[in-house]
């Protein structure tokens, strides 16, 4: 018993030197001001303990779970598609980071008035040249129809043998009888 009471006294003596240290001292000011926050911590802890078991024990709420859960496929070709899906998240957020970097480029280059100057001049650069040949081929078109429209005539043989000698229509059936030759290899090809 002795001993006992000779322990305890000497855990007693030590322990009173322990609160006599400043930094012990302030450590117990902070705890005890922190005691209040650490209450309301464990409170709403146990609120949400007591909800969950409230739910858990709720038979209404456990069915509205279950019907929820049933609507969507889960098996085992679904779990592998989302896995699969996963593994390749990596290459996805590489192409996407790389559309980003691209999107970025050309919002740049379009807030830009030079940058966009220059492509329109060079766009224009390369498209003249077809443009001015679409508005020949429709002046010709045009007035290749005028023609025919005010000075309508009769076909006669002897036209079209001196037509014929034309070179211009000489090159024009040419270019018919090779395409012909060129459909005619092309369905022998597809039907044999």
């Amino acid at each position: 018993m002795k001993n006992e009471n000779a322990q305890e006294g000497g855990d007693l003596l030590q322990l009173m030197t322990e609160l006599e240290r400043p930094e012990v001292q302030q450590s117990l000011t902070s705890l005890l001001n922190k005691l209040p926050e650490f209450e309301k911590s464990i409170d709403s802890i146990g609120n949400a303990v007591q909800f969950g078991k409230a739910v858990f024990e709720d038979q209404t709420a456990i069915q509205k779970y279950d019907q929820l859960l049933s609507t969507y496929n889960l098996n085992i070709e679904t779990i592998t598609a989302m896995v699969a899906l996963l593994e390749k998240l990596p290459k996805l957020l590489k192409l996407i980071e790389q559309l980003e970097e691209i999107m970025e480029f050309v919002t740049a280059v379009i807030q830009d008035e030079q940058s966009v100057d220059y492509l329109m001049s060079n766009v224009k650069e390369y498209a003249d040249p077809f443009v001015r040949k679409g508005k020949d081929g429709l002046t010709l078109f045009e007035e290749v129809q005028n023609r025919m429209e005010c000075n309508p005539q009769n076909v006669k043989l002897f036209s079209l043998v001196k037509w014929l000698k034309d070179p211009m229509v000489q090159k024009g059936l040419c270019y018919v009888q090779a395409t012909m030759e060129v459909l005619n290899e092309r369905t022998q090809k597809n039907n044999g």
